[in-house]
């Protein structure tokens, strides 16, 4: 699937950029580097289980972005981010007790696609062009990869390896605005979207296929300086809180499972050049 979305997007910029007129598109690198917080925990089972885990990650992504020539002040835009964790311990308690410890590493994609308006606000201030805004509205697919290994329950090490993907379809909206003071901008943004299909597969139980919903919100803030005419630097702050519901319980044989509920914090600072064709 990644691999699949992946020759889509870029093929779909690539196609624009070779397609449309001067001006009408550009072509964003990013990078950042943050931490990921990730909590879960469920009483479905009887006990009141807990996890959480922390650890660093990298970003990194490409966006491309078409205004259409016809329709004034609307565009399209895709957005792609891969995130790269760099290692974290994971630990189980199961009420105070502390009961398992896991080193775990996460790996992140997510493909959002955007409809969306954009313009000036005149006549606010002394110049017509100080202020200005976007709405959009999007879609797309997320996808979420975490390997442990170096499971230690209750002090006794265990050879064993897990695999959990989540993959989520998105719909949502967002909104951005800046005021800009010659080649420089303060520039912000407020995001939300909704999954309303989630699917989770647990290599340690793949007898089962867990389904459930969920939402993120996403908020930035940072400074956008215009190097040339078509080269544009910007730097800022990113925060996405992603809240996964529990899933229901299912049951095969005399296996009951279940996913807890969970909460992902991502934390990054980020680096954009947009270069406009």
């Amino acid at each position: 699937m990644m691999s699949t979305v992946l020759f889509i997007s870029i093929t779909l910029i690539i196609f624009i950029a070779d397609t449309v007129n001067a001006g009408n598109f550009g072509i964003g690198v990013h990078s950042g580097f943050g931490v990921i917080k990730y909590r879960e925990e469920s009483s479905a089972l009887g006990s009141k289980f807990k996890a959480d885990s922390s650890q660093n990650v990298v970003i990194s992504g490409i966006s491309g972005q078409y205004s259409f020539q016809n329709l004034k002040n609307f565009y399209a835009n895709i957005t792609t981010d891969w995130i790269y964790g760099l290692n974290g311990p994971e630990r189980w308690k199961d009420g105070s007790k502390h009961i398992q410890t896991t080193d775990m590493e996460v790996f992140g994609q997510f493909y959002d696609f955007r409809l969306g308006y954009k313009n000036n606000l005149t006549g606010i201030t002394r110049s017509e062009n100080d202020i200005y805004y976007s709405l959009y509205l999007s879609g797309g697919w997320d996808s979420l990869l975490f390997k442990r290994n170096k499971f230690i329950w209750r002090g006794t090490s265990i050879a064993e390896r897990n695999t959990e993907r989540i993959a989520f379809w998105r719909t949502g909206m967002g909104a951005g605005t800046g005021y800009k003071m010659g080649k420089w901008a303060l520039d912000g943004r407020l995001a939300y979207a909704y999954y309303p299909d989630i699917r989770i597969d647990n290599s340690s139980l793949p007898q089962f296929t867990f389904y459930t919903w969920g939402n993120v919100w996403d908020i930035g803030f940072g400074i956008t300086r215009e190097i040339t005419n078509s080269i544009n630097f910007y730097f800022g702050g990113s925060y996405s809180l992603f809240e996964i519901r529990e899933s229901r319980l299912l049951q095969k044989d005399s296996v009951q499972a279940v996913y807890p509920g969970s909460r992902i914090e991502l934390i990054a600072g980020m680096l954009n050049l947009t270069f406009v064709f």
